[in-house]
């Protein structure tokens, strides 16, 4: 058995997320309680609100400009926020999120979760619009 710790990880083959952004996951094996994928945010694109059942999420900007929107439960309704590169924003689970490029080039986007995405997507609710947590299915 290899040291675990110097061993090169590399994403694996894109995947479209259910809030249609692609991302390039990397295999962590044998780690056990979070997932790293990278994300890419094309110009003028805009992608679905979504909140996750039990999954709590780290969103860190690569590259480029995003605007993160949640809903705000103090407010009850979305707010914005605009992100650059070297800045992240956490995500609690059934906290509505959705993310825009808000630059002239694409966004890169690291998403680190925990505990780990499931492949099958079965942790995300896709929304039509921002809500709050006793709203969603």
């Amino acid at each position: 058995m290899g040291n675990a710790t110097l061993r090169v990880r590399r994403s694996g083959p894109r995947v479209v997320a259910p809030d249609d952004v692609p991302v390039w996951p990397f295999d962590l094996a044998p780690a056990r309680h979070m997932t790293l994928a990278e994300g890419l945010l094309e110009p003028g694109a805009s992608y679905r609100p979504h909140a996750h059942r039990t999954i709590e999420q780290v969103t860190y900007v690569l590259a480029g400009r995003v605007r993160v929107t949640s809903f705000d439960q103090n407010a009850d309704q979305p707010q914005s926020v605009e992100l650059e590169a070297g800045e992240c924003i956490v995500s609690l689970p059934r906290e509505t999120i959705e993310f825009a490029c808000a630059g002239d080039a694409p966004a890169r986007v690291l998403f680190v979760t925990s505990p780990p995405y499931p492949a099958d997507h079965s942790d995300t609710i896709v929304l039509d619009e921002h809500q709050s947590h006793a709203d969603q299915g």
